[in-house]
């Protein structure tokens, strides 16, 4: 297919808050009388329809967005419809003769539709459809995620076509938000194509560009404007949203996001979007491009998207600088499907991968030529697999998704800015009630030394403290057995997501993910976070219950974020081979979590769950042994083998081939028993062993507690060697036979 099939593009956007993104020296395209008279037709029915004619009257603009790639015959990306109810813009495609006819549907990929109905499309002149899951189809895993409105941020979605909507010559598609729900401000077209009867492509990859933020400058780009900028997102005093009537809030744009604005430079957000948010808290276009050229002038690294989830693993990812690790690996290494994530996984154990050589698979791998690498080194305790490296098939949540919907002054007023939780951060709350004092705030330790100068361990215990505060500050609002409202869900949720944003801040400004081994010690990961508070986000963690007053109204999508955060922290901190009692990673308790996803999703995720033992069974250090209770090999205390024979977790494991599943039995109880036997078993039951006080919720069944042997019978039929599971069964005689005689039950 010819190039000459895009012959031109035409750009246009409809809405009071739309800035070029390239504009040289901040000049600003004309108003076009003629661009509203041939929009009016086009306005959506929507309440108060007579004030958006009014205000498109008076300051609807049209400009072309990205000319340049335009006068060359490309239909830039991605499409921002950002702005205001009813923004709208479109993308245009000349079809060569004869390829009309074949069109059946529009193939998109959509970042940022929170809800139904928040978005809608118009094909050249055809009627205005509204997206909503019982139009469109949305793809997996997405749909089972909940498609619109559900967990994922992006979502890749066909909508079929109407007969004779698309000609042969120029089409237009145009997007529009529909209307906000006072948090989204629009959404973003990542990808667009036209899909033939056979479901392929009909547009070519070159007809599209992408909008690149190297090329990005400030709309104000003066100093005046720049110091102006900085005043107004430290300072400026903003509404709630942009629905009538909205109330004042006392959070300003440094509260909920990074305190410099370094997440919008890093996550590449564009000068439009900085605009439409600053908007939609009630300050002017003047006014949000002051912030957006602030941000733009920040000598910072950038190598983040909008749509890219933060720390989204993949291969080649730890080749990139530790400046880029939170950019994450990017949506395309999201996998169709979790089977796909075998081969990164027996890999990382083979030939390392290359980012620049990998590519994300087309196809499922022929999982049964892959038996034979599945060995017990795999799950070698002494081992450390690299988590970062090897892709899944959760798309993990984007930076919005970080942020919290209200700020905790907000949300509790004085009870938090005088708390010793709102001290910890960075000490400037004159109003503080508690003894903070003795304990310096984050920000101020910090910012004491020179970042490689500095003594990371009482970082790290200030961190401790910090979680610590959150939790007494939250116990007066929420405790287990507390009923939560929708309000106060958002309110609690929020109130970790705040403390998640400062966390990452701190992270970044300070240069903190690449220094892990100086308070963890030789055995710590070369990237790694001091903390657990990327778990501590999580809505479980506070109790907040799926359903209907769960986050997002919904059981499935509040057990994705919990499923999300708890990805997160193995991913930034999964113990360093430190772990102490069931910190940084109560493991148990997030293996659990699977079976509880799985209830909502149907999606089963047996490579995450396996990744995730192996996670376990490398968290304590390869040269402490089960005398120390705390620190030591305790195989009593995680999740043992019996997982891969249990009837309750059969679900999960059910996409495993009968011979990857043997295979993955046998290897994780050869591993988990050649780790036993490098000790004694008075080493395991040590004269005067406390009594265990920790018994894992027996919803899960037995996958916990250590006797693995009492299932001897089971891993028999699951077709493990007889003389592996005699070993099993003796080293079960001798741990039985000492219990018995110290009266151990």
């Amino acid at each position: 297919m010819s190039d000459d099939r895009v012959l031109r593009v035409r750009d246009t956007v409809s809405a009071n808050t739309a800035v070029s993104r390239r504009t040289a020296c901040g000049r600003r395209a004309a108003d076009s009388l003629q661009s509203v008279d041939r929009r009016i037709c086009r306005i959506p029915y929507v309440p108060r329809w007579h004030e958006l004619l009014a205000g498109l009257f008076l300051t609807v603009i049209t400009i072309s967005i990205g000319f340049a790639d335009a006068a060359a015959g490309r239909i830039l990306l991605p499409v921002e419809v950002l702005g205001s109810d009813g923004t709208t813009v479109s993308r245009s495609v000349v079809l060569e003769l004869g390829q009309a006819k074949s069109v059946r549907s529009l193939w998109l990929q959509i970042h940022g539709l929170r809800y139904a109905d928040q978005a809608s499309l118009q094909v050249n002149t055809s009627a205005w459809i509204s997206l909503n899951n019982d139009i469109v189809t949305i793809a997996e895993p997405g749909r089972s995620y909940g498609g619109i409105g559900g967990g994922f941020s992006t979502l890749v979605m066909t909508l079929p076509v109407p007969k004779d909507t698309v000609v042969d010559g120029t089409n237009t598609i145009r997007f529009r938000f529909n209307r906000t729900d006072g948090f989204v401000s629009g959404f973003r077209v990542l990808a667009w194509n036209l899909l033939n009867v056979e479901g392929k492509k009909i547009i070519p990859p070159e007809a599209f560009a992408q909008d690149e933020p190297k090329t990005w400058t400030s709309p104000l780009p003066d100093a005046a404007s720049i110091a102006a900028g900085r005043e107004l997102w430290q300072t400026a005093s903003l509404v709630a949203s942009s629905l009538t009537n909205s109330p004042r809030i006392q959070a300003h744009c440094t509260d909920c996001h990074a305190q410099d604005g370094r997440d919008l430079k890093y996550f590449n957000f564009s000068n439009e979007s900085i605009v439409a948010r600053a908007r939609f808290h009630g300050l002017s276009t003047q006014q949000g491009e002051q912030i957006a050229s602030y941000i733009r002038s920040l000598s910072l690294p950038s190598p983040g998207r909008p749509w890219n989830p933060p720390y989204q693993p993949g291969p080649g990812l730890d080749d990139q600088p530790i400046s880029s690790w939170a950019a994450g690996a990017g949506l395309a290494w999201v996998l169709d499907q979790d089977i796909n994530t075998l081969p990164y996984l027996l890999r990382q154990h083979g030939a390392v991968i290359s980012g620049a050589t990998s590519n994300p698979p087309g196809n499922a791998p022929n999982l049964r030529e892959l038996v034979a690498q599945i060995t017990p080194d795999i799950f070698r305790p002494d081992g450390n697999l690299n988590p970062r490296q090897i892709p899944i098939a959760l798309q993990l949540p984007d930076w919005s998704q970080w942020l919290p919907r209200v700020h905790p002054k907000d949300a509790w007023g004085p009870s938090f800015t005088r708390s010793e939780f709102a001290a910890l951060y960075d000490a400037e709350t004159p109003e503080s009630e508690t003894k903070h004092g003795r304990k310096p705030a984050l920000r101020t330790l910090l910012s004491s030394a020179p970042t490689t100068d500095r003594d990371m361990r009482p970082v790290a215990a200030a961190f401790v403290q910090w979680s610590q505060a959150r939790r007494v500050f939250l116990r007066r609002f929420v405790k287990a057995r507390t009923e939560l409202s929708p309000a106060l869900t958002d309110q609690v949720y929020s109130t970790q997501l705040w403390q998640l944003v400062k966390t990452w801040e701190m992270m970044q400004e300070f240069g903190l993910e690449g220094r892990g081994a100086e308070p963890l010690g030789s055995t710590a990961d070369s990237r790694t976070w001091c903390n657990t508070i990327p778990a501590e986000a999580a809505p479980s963690a506070v109790h907040i219950r799926a359903g209907p007053a769960g986050v997002g109204a919904s059981a499935l999508t509040n057990e994705y974020l919990t499923a999300s955060w708890y990805e997160l922290q193995i991913l930034l901190n999964s113990g360093n081979h430190q772990h102490r009692d069931r910190q940084p990673v109560d493991w148990v308790y997030v293996t659990s979590q699977f079976h509880d996803l799985y209830v909502q999703t149907h999606q089963a995720e047996p490579l995450r769950l396996l990744v995730t033992i192996i996670k376990a069974m490398q968290s304590t250090h390869p040269r402490l042994g089960p005398d120390d209770l705390r620190r030591g090999w305790r195989p009593d205390q995680s999740v043992d083998p019996r997982i891969m024979i249990s009837p309750l977790w059969a679900p999960i494991f059910k996409p495993l081939p009968r011979d990857v599943h043997q295979a993955f039995t046998a290897s994780l109880l050869a591993a988990w028993m050649d780790k036993n036997s490098q000790y004694s078993i008075a080493q395991f039951l040590p004269l005067g062993l406390p009594p265990q006080v920790y018994t894992a919720p027996r919803a899960y069944g037995e996958i916990t507690g250590g006797k693995v042997w009492e299932a001897a019978q089971q891993f028999r039929n699951a077709g493990v060697a007889a003389e592996l599971v005699q070993r099993l069964q003796e080293w079960g005689i001798a741990f039985t036979d000492r219990a018995g005689r110290l009266q151990y039950h």
